[in-house]
């Protein structure tokens, strides 16, 4: 199951069942096998099933692709081939910036024009509020040269970047050694706990997470202390502590790990190689991220015309009801 389906069924509240918002997925193996045994209808057939269990309940459907217009173009499904299956017209999302985000908008569009896909406009995301102004105000004219429409420009959130400790902990199938209360913790930052205690702590900042070799005990005490400090206003509180090199610290540290509002990871790797790891993770928002979703609806209420998107596919105002998502 597609976990943008899961995502947009709690954050828009969307009727049906999961199996028909995420009605086709393109599993390892398939597209080798595909170019081969050509069969479009059989990924067709379920998509329009989908839409069509869920069009007689609802004013609007939400379909979204992956990635660039042409994706999916390998099973003859591409985001533009099915956006004229349905009949849907297209808002086409890219990343912050002008010539590049104009280019490749133009570019994407060529695909949904030769397939007669209407296009209702775009949706800058990920500006960076220092060049934000600058930015909407060029990449509105740059589309409008291109006579393309410009329906948002969205900026940049730091926190909508940051994983939660369980993310780190599912994604790498990191052992719970205590803690496991507290794992929605989001982690700001990560520091390497390989120095002296005494230097260690400098690094030490809101929602740090401290990878720390299993038997540096002097650097997760130093870690906890810093923590168990935040009442008193003198120390940042951590995120979580990941203990590296397969060490488990002796069972009277443990006894004190678990008493902290603290959670323990463990993995096997190295040092260098769990916090090279982690800083490579690119989080995503999931159902679980309440919080997040929360700051990415207000973004779209805040900075996108919505009530112009609306109106270009002949809703002329937000609808009030229940809105279904069908996950493309």
């Amino acid at each position: 199951m597609d976990e943008d389906a899961v995502l947009f069924k709690r954050a828009l509240e969307a009727d049906g069942e999961l199996k028909m918002l995420s009605p086709v997925t393109i599993p390892r193996g398939l597209t080798q096998d595909y170019v081969f045994h050509r069969d479009a209808e059989a990924i067709h057939r379920p998509i329009r099933a989908a839409v069509a269990s869920l069009e007689p309940e609802h004013d609007l459907a939400i379909i979204e692709g992956t990635g660039h217009a042409g994706v999916g173009s390998v099973v003859d499904s591409s985001n533009a081939q099915v956006a004229k299956l349905l009949g849907a017209a297209c808002v086409i999302v890219s990343g912050g910036g002008v010539g590049r985000c104009i280019d490749e908008l133009v570019l994407n569009r060529a695909l949904f024009d030769r397939e007669g896909v209407p296009l209702v406009g775009a949706i800058i995301n990920k500006v960076y509020e220092d060049k934000y102004d600058r930015v909407s105000a060029a990449v509105r004219q740059g589309l409008a040269n291109v006579g393309m429409r410009c329906v948002g420009v969205v900026p940049y959130r730091k926190e909508l970047m940051y994983p939660t400790m369980i993310q780190l902990q599912e994604e790498f199938g990191l052992e719970v050694l205590c803690g496991g209360a507290y794992l929605s913790n989001t982690v700001r930052n990560i520091i390497v706990a390989a120095m002296t205690p005494q230097n260690m702590i400098n690094y030490l900042t809101e929602g740090s997470l401290v990878v720390v070799p299993g038997d540096r005990v002097d650097n997760i005490l130093a870690s906890i202390n810093a923590h168990l400090m935040t009442e008193r206003g003198r120390a940042p509180r951590i995120a979580g502590l990941l203990l590296t090199g397969g060490f488990v610290p002796h069972l009277s540290i443990v006894n004190i790990l678990c008493e902290v509002d603290v959670p323990v990871l463990l993995t096997d790797h190295d040092t260098a190689s769990a916090a090279f790891e982690v800083r490579g993770l690119v989080p995503k928002i999931t159902a679980r991220d309440s919080a997040k979703i929360e700051v990415a609806q207000r973004l779209v209420r805040d900075y996108v015309d919505v009530d112009a998107v609306f109106g270009a596919i002949g809703l002329p105002q937000r609808p009030d009801g229940a809105c279904a998502s069908a996950d493309g």
